[in-house]
């Protein structure tokens, strides 16, 4: 099921580590037609603006997120990131361990919309809960398996169509 992202005059949107620009006057819709990391101009945190250690999180992970051939070491910098951001921010434990779990499970889009609760956290806005952890399923097997991986493909096309009504 292929994805339209509509983007505005002069907007921009990153698939897969490329910058896309809407140089024309008017808007223009992109159709995704297979799986891609996608990421409005408006939800990217440049190195320059990463200027305090829950943006600097964010950073990391969404260069995780971005660009597949470095993911590693963009996630081992943000899992030190997170470590140090506890020690001095002990009230951020729970959503801390909620990134951490995303993280786990390779939800690294999930995490990067987590993560904004630390800057919000981080600038004195109350960010909000983290939601509680879902239960632990056995992996299926056979078509079982299948049905689940597309549910999986079904509910990240979903997410990113919602993503784009939020704009």
């Amino acid at each position: 099921m292929p994805l339209s992202i509509p983007l505005p005059a002069h907007a921009k949107v990153i698939i897969n580590g490329a910058v896309i620009e809407n140089g024309g006057p008017g808007n223009i819709t992109l159709t995704v037609h297979n799986q891609a990391n996608i990421l409005r101009d408006k939800d990217v945190i440049t190195q320059a603006e990463a200027t305090t250690p829950a943006r600097e999180i964010y950073h990391t992970i969404q260069n995780a997120y971005l660009f597949e051939a470095t993911r590693e070491e963009w996630l081992t910098l943000s899992a030190g990131l997170l470590s140090r951001f506890l020690v001095a921010w002990p009230e951020s434990r729970p959503i801390i361990a909620h990134l951490r779990d995303l993280l786990g499970e390779g939800k690294i889009y999930n995490a990067l919309r987590a993560s904004r609760r630390l800057i919000a956290l981080e600038s004195g806005e109350a960010p909000e809960a983290p939601p509680p952890p879902e239960p632990r399923k056995p992996p299926p097997s056979g078509r079982g398996a299948e049905i689940s991986r597309i549910k999986g493909q079904i509910a990240e096309l979903e997410r990113r169509i919602a993503a784009l009504d939020d704009e």
